[in-house]
């Protein structure tokens, strides 16, 4: 496990040099423009739910239907500025389907033929995928959580002692499930199914561990960074938008960053100079 720990750490200084000398700049530039595009929907939802917040002098029938229609912005609102990054992840999976293939095409030289229907099928077991590690991610962290105060209540353990325990945990879950999403794009190109994926990524859980360790902070809990920043700055201020511009870039690079280490890794474990579903 330490082995492909730290074989998962070493592919991302390697992921950098791959992407600065190959030239992957222009798959920053959609992730860039989904996050902006996400996050001013998010504003410019909240702004209508002001704009349909019910009259004073309004009747009943005219009030209730004010009432769903802030309550319905309200609610895109909130989905999009607090579930951006995983909005942001649906919704680039075709295109982190793509950068993986085209780093194992520089790595072996051999090429896939274009196919519109199996790029449907990669995003659709992505997808899959994704909502599976959701749903298995949260009910391991309520287990934690559960067990932990069990573990309190019979042996009196330190508070302190406990929410330590309980974030480290959580948070190791959640680097496992976000690197076991990265690896399983190359899974689907070895024509592995789920269960062959699976019992590969728990084989190599220190590479899930490792790639979802630097890609987790910087992603996943974007949204906390972004709440400072709206408590900062005025929204549409110069501030907020060359921060935000920043903000998106970063965000934009640390999918692709996390794609092509994960390939690279895989590669030496597997070397997919061996896949034989490559077609020439």
């Amino acid at each position: 496990m330490w082995k492909d720990f730290k074989l998962g750490l070493r592919s991302y200084l390697d992921a950098i040099i791959f992407i600065y000398k190959h030239q992957f700049w222009i798959y920053f530039i959609f992730p860039i423009i989904v996050f902006i595009s996400i996050y001013y929907l998010g504003f410019y939802f909240k702004d209508l739910t002001t704009i349909y917040k019910t009259p004073e002098d309004a009747g009943f029938f005219k009030s209730v239907y004010y009432f769903f229609v802030s309550g319905f912005f309200l609610l895109l609102s909130f989905m999009f500025l607090n579930f951006i990054r995983y909005i942001i992840i649906l919704l680039i999976s075709p295109l982190l389907s793509v950068v993986s293939e085209k780093t194992e095409r520089i790595l072996t030289n051999k090429k896939y033929s274009y196919s519109l229907s199996q790029l449907l099928k990669d995003v659709k077991r992505a997808l899959n995928l994704i909502i599976r590690n959701l749903f298995l991610e949260m009910g391991l962290g309520l287990c934690v959580i559960i067990g932990l105060m069990i573990l309190e209540s019979l042996f009196n353990i330190n508070e302190q002692i406990i929410n330590v325990l309980q974030n480290s945990i959580i948070a190791i879950i959640a680097f496992y499930y976000y690197g076991f999403g990265f690896i399983d794009y190359i899974m689907e190109r070895l024509k592995m199914n789920h269960k062959e994926s699976i019992n590969f990524v728990r084989k190599h859980k220190g590479l899930a561990i490792a790639l979802g360790l630097v890609f987790t902070p910087l992603f996943h809990y974007s949204n906390n960074y972004l709440s400072i920043l709206n408590d900062q700055f005025e929204t549409g201020s110069i501030y907020f938008s060359i921060i935000l511009i920043c903000s998106a870039t970063l965000i934009a690079i640390i999918p692709i960053l996390s794609m092509v280490a994960a390939t690279l890794a895989v590669h030496q474990l597997v070397d997919l100079n061996n896949n034989k579903s490559n077609n020439q």
